[in-house]
């Protein structure tokens, strides 16, 4: 009777573990398009800007709002973390996604005073759903901005490496040692961030997301002199 008893509370515990998990996730990916969202309005309401620039910070903010109504949704189907059934017919256009995440993380870029470079392919496809794509990059970027310190440089590639696209993430910050470039990836893990920020989630969701689509994420030196993220998806 012990032993069933010993059971039933393991099972629990790892139940309440799991919730926790999925509550933290969601979290996580919740809180940069919302945060976006804010930064965006809050300039509206407290500059004065052209026209133009006020639509075009409109249709960011409704473009992250429609975002995350469809996590939300999601939330009802699937855990972020258990993406191993990823649907390969899927296809995103991976410069219009790349320049989203970088639209999105503009306020908190230039907050920090870090600059950000790019060079893309224009006619890159991925197989990989739009929103997954987006999230994966943005949670790499992210983590740049935070760990390059201010004024810092990122810089961000697509390139073809048949069977791949691959998407780099280069910062100029103090890079990854070696013997940790595996165990970041592993949820709970954190940086060594100027202020240390998050809970570890974001780059496991980055690897759960790269693999069930098919690809893969690892960490090298840059040439910048601090970490290289190669984001890696099945070209379309």
């Amino acid at each position: 009777m012990a032993s069933a008893t010993s059971s039933c509370a393991d099972s629990g515990s790892a139940e309440r573990g799991l919730a926790r998990t999925m509550l933290a996730t969601v979290a996580h990916e919740l809180r940069t398009p919302l945060t976006s969202i804010r930064g965006y309005i809050e300039t509206l309401l407290e500059e004065e800007l052209d026209p133009a620039t006020a639509r075009r910070f409109l249709e960011t903010a409704h473009r992250e709002a429609l975002r995350v109504s469809r996590l939300v949704d999601g939330m009802l189907e699937f855990s972020l973390l258990d993406l191993a059934s990823g649907d390969l017919r899927a296809e995103c256009d991976t410069a219009e996604q790349i320049r989203a995440t970088l639209e999105m993380l503009s306020p908190l870029a230039a907050a920090r005073r870090v600059t950000i470079r790019t060079s893309l392919l224009t006619d890159a496809k991925a197989r990989v759903d739009d929103d997954a794509f987006f999230h994966a990059l943005s949670n790499l970027v992210e983590n740049a901005i935070k760990y390059v310190g201010e004024n810092g440089t990122i810089e961000i590639t697509s390139s073809h490496a048949a069977p791949f696209v691959e998407i780099a993430v280069h910062d100029n910050g103090k890079g990854i040692a070696p013997e940790r470039s595996e165990s970041i990836f592993l949820l709970g893990v954190r940086g060594d961030a100027p202020v240390p920020s998050g809970r570890g989630i974001g780059l496991a969701v980055v690897k759960a997301i790269a693999e069930g689509a098919g690809g893969s994420v690892r960490v090298e030196r840059s040439p910048l002199g601090g970490a290289a993220f190669l984001l890696r998806f099945l070209e379309g």
